[in-house]
C-alpha cells in the first residue's frame, strides 16, 4: 500500500491492484501510476525532490500461520539517468509528505519524517543480495497493515535531463510459514 494524506486519516492505495504495480514519485502527496501533472522540477542549483513515498505491506487474506522476515531491495543499479537518484529509509510510523506542489518535496531526513527509524541511504545500497531488513510480522487469523514502512524519495540535481525516466524495480520479500 502507498500511504498519502494526513497522518490521522491517511489514504491507503493498493499499488498492485489499483496502480497496476507502479507508483510514480511526483512533487505532490498523491498516489498515481502515470500522472505527470506534478513532475519534480530540475533545479537551477542544488537539488529538488519528490514528495516522500511511504509504502507498507498489507494482507487482505490471513496467512496460513505467520508472515515474517520482511525484506525490501532494489535491482542494484540506478537506471534513472544522470543527476537522478533515490534515497530510502524505514519508519515505524507514518508521516505525511510535505513540500511545494509541482516543484519539490521537503528532503527526507530523520528530523523531517518523525517516524524514520534509520538514516536514509541511496536505494542502490540494498541490492537483491543485501536487502533492507524490516521489522514486523502478521499472525493467523489477522489481516491488514503490518511491518515497517519503506519510505523513499527521488532526488533530482541540476545535471538531470528533462523528460520521463526509466522505471526502477523495487521488491518486497517475506516468509510465510
Amino acid at each position: 500500500m502507498r500511504w498519502t494524506g494526513a497522518a490521522g486519516s491517511p489514504t491507503k492505495t493498493d499499488i498492485i491492484n489499483t496502480l497496476a504495480g507502479n507508483t510514480r514519485a511526483n512533487a505532490i502527496d498523491q498516489a498515481t501510476s502515470a500522472d505527470t501533472t506534478y513532475p519534480v522540477q530540475i533545479p537551477t542549483s542544488g537539488t529538488n525532490c519528490s514528495f516522500w513515498v511511504s509504502t507498507r505491506l498489507s494482507c487482505s487474506v490471513t496467512p496460513a500461520n505467520l508472515i515474517n522476515n520482511l525484506r525490501w531491495f532494489s535491482d542494484g543499479g540506478n537506471n534513472f539517468g544522470g543527476g537522478i537518484t533515490a534515497i530510502v529509509g524505514k519508519a515505524a510510523a507514518y508521516t505525511q509528505a510535505t513540500g511545494s506542489n509541482g516543484v519539490s518535496g521537503n528532503p527526507l531526513t530523520t528530523a523531517a519524517y518523525a517516524g524514520l527509524t534509520s538514516p536514509v541511504d541511496p536505494f542502490t545500497t540494498y541490492p537483491p543480495g543485501s536487502p533492507f531488513a524490516l521489522t514486523g510480522s502478521l499472525n493467523n487469523p489477522t489481516t491488514g497493515d503490518f511491518g515497517d514502512f519503506v519510505v523513499y524519495q527521488i532526488v533530482v540535481a541540476t545535471s538531470a535531463l528533462p523528460g520521463a525516466t526509466t522505471q526502477e524495480t523495487w521488491t518486497w520479500k517475506y516468509d510465510e510459514q
